[in-house]
């Protein structure tokens, strides 16, 4: 009898993966990276841009536009951090990603190590991640996923048995495997948010709290600007980074810009006595990481969750990640939860991100529909969007490997013919 697999968040399907899609993963994220590092971050002294969405991608794209010389307001309709962005695990990893999202993955693990040594605090650790086999089953689709990360140039290992076991504090001894990248990180949302925050007014951009855009302005075929309930504001470019709220924005000028909203729910548990020793995990149908203050984060995603703006928490979600996580961890068993709490993730149809110019709209761009996964590649995100900007301003040409890496992501796919 075939054992049943419960690693749900593993997003890479290793059975209808090739090992040459491993291979134009690393070419990507090769190209890239020399892409980026050749070329400095300018070009766009003076250009106006307008940010709607104060969540980590929208802040991001904020901080490197600044960077590169623009004037640059951000609107956010609650408080900065309010939605997905203030309430993620707060994983930076390339180890479980799908296969189309490893090289922006990498690129952006490189991009937060570089925000810390900048000195924004971003809490930024490579502390590794695990996904963790139960059984035989699991155990092998990991070691196929073994052999197609190391084709993307993922550090990767594979352990089995007592090996594995050996390298996880609390871990069930009875478990059958685990993926382990070393390479792979984890930060703070609520230092990260404030941080880049700060760094944009530093700048001289500006970040508004409580602004509510209910229309973008669209003059002579162009978006030319937003209103809020209060004022009216120009830009020369627009960029919606919204999460699940950019459907409905992308409306208002007939772009067809799909991403629908699901609640996500995590839970902490009192600080644990194993100091700074437990990396980021997942398998057995949940997720895991230790906080900078020793917290255990856990989360997870299941039928209970509902598609929609919820923020509740439910009992059904808590007896599940306990159950689940203390089988993959019993040495957690009785460690107290001391809290609950639910965001809003961003879902595409095909689960990759829309991330670049809306196609029929001067003036528009777009970072959204990032499914779970914006908080990890925020910073590929803002620095892209960046270097995209810049080429579009000077009218020089992008170099092919940015656009080659963003195939998948191309904000049209979804246009009805």
């Amino acid at each position: 009898m075939t054992e049943e697999n419960r690693m749900t968040l593993l997003t890479l399907d290793p059975l209808s993966t090739d090992l040459e899609q491993g291979d134009r993963a690393l070419r990507d994220y090769e190209a890239v990276s020399e892409a980026l590092r050749g070329a400095p971050l300018d070009g766009l002294d003076g250009l106006r841009v307008l940010i709607v969405g104060g969540g980590i991608v929208g802040l991001m794209s904020a901080y490197y536009a600044s960077e590169a010389g623009a004037d640059v307001t951000v609107l956010e309709s609650r408080a900065l951090g309010g939605a997905a962005s203030g309430r993620n695990a707060g994983g930076i990893y390339a180890n479980g990603r799908d296969i189309g999202e490893v090289a922006l993955a990498r690129v952006s693990m490189d991009l937060w190590a570089e925000l810390g040594e900048r000195g924004l605090d971003v809490k930024f650790r490579r502390k590794g991640h695990t996904i963790v086999a139960m059984n035989g089953t699991e155990l092998s689709l990991l070691q196929r996923a073994r052999d197609i990360y190391e084709r993307a140039g993922v550090p990767i290992e594979l352990r089995e048995g007592s090996e594995a076991v050996a390298e996880l504090p609390l871990v069930n001894p009875g478990i059958a495997g685990a993926l382990f990248s070393p390479h792979d990180g984890q930060g703070y949302p609520f230092t990260a948010t404030t941080s880049l925050r700060k760094a944009v007014v530093n700048r001289g951009g500006k970040v508004e709290t409580f602004a509510h855009v209910e229309r973008l302005i669209e003059r002579q075929g162009r978006v030319t600007g937003v209103t809020t309930a209060d004022a009216e504001y120009e830009a020369d470019v627009v960029l919606i980074a919204a999460g699940p709220w950019t459907t409905e924005l992308g409306r208002h000028v007939g772009a067809e810009l799909p991403v629908r909203p699901r609640r996500s729910q995590l839970t902490a548990t009192e600080r644990l006595p194993v100091k700074g020793d437990f990396p980021f995990v997942s398998g057995n149908r949940v997720y895991a990481r230790q906080t900078h203050a020793d917290n255990i984060l856990i989360g997870g995603g299941g039928p209970w969750e509902e598609n929609g703006y919820h923020t509740t928490t439910t009992r059904q979600a808590l007896d599940v990640y306990g159950t689940y996580m203390t089988e993959m961890f019993p040495g957690l068993s009785r460690v107290p939860i001391i809290r609950a709490f639910a965001g809003t993730v961003e879902l595409t149809p095909d689960h990759y991100p829309l991330l670049g110019k809306v196609p029929g709209v001067p003036g528009l761009w777009v970072s959204a529909g990032y499914n779970g996964h914006g908080f990890g590649l925020s910073a590929a995100a803002g620095r892209m969007f960046a270097e995209l900007l810049k080429h579009e301003v000077r009218g020089t040409e992008t170099p092919a490997a940015l656009l080659e890496a963003l195939t998948d992501y191309a904000p049209g796919r979804f246009a009805k013919n």
